[in-house]
């Protein structure tokens, strides 16, 4: 078994299509700020599986002051953050709701509440 790390071109032709076929997002591969890593495991030069390391954005916090919590700023907010996401190819991003109005925003955009499985791992202090 040969491990390795996967070039552009093989993310694109071997992870991207098993993703598709999973209903996973697609890994995004940019050459001037790249934001996955894939290691891939080839046995007889064929690909038998792969982990990907990614940047997935994670909005939030997000912050509205006691004079603009009427919904205005916040919406707005984001309004303009998705448009962004959007703008720029962005392939999903996470949030943490932890306000009934976080969660109204998020659903209003399209998220979907995901509960299971989850896992955090959170690394060592940084000096």
């Amino acid at each position: 078994m040969e491990y390795r790390w996967l070039e552009a071109e093989e993310i694109e032709n071997i992870v991207n299509p098993i993703c598709r076929s999973r209903g996973w997002a697609e890994l995004n591969i940019n050459m001037q700020q790249p934001t996955c890593r894939v290691l891939g495991a080839f046995d007889g030069g064929i690909c038998v599986g792969f982990l990907a390391l990614q940047l997935f954005p994670v909005l939030g916090p997000a912050f509205a002051d006691a004079y603009n919590r009427q919904g205005i700023v916040s919406r707005e907010l984001a309004d303009r953050m998705h448009a962004y996401l959007e703008e720029v190819n962005c392939r999903g991003a996470l949030t943490i709701c932890e306000e009934k109005t976080s969660e109204r925003l998020a659903e209003r955009h399209g998220m979907q509440r995901i509960e299971d499985p989850v896992y955090m791992w959170v690394g060592p202090p940084v000096n």
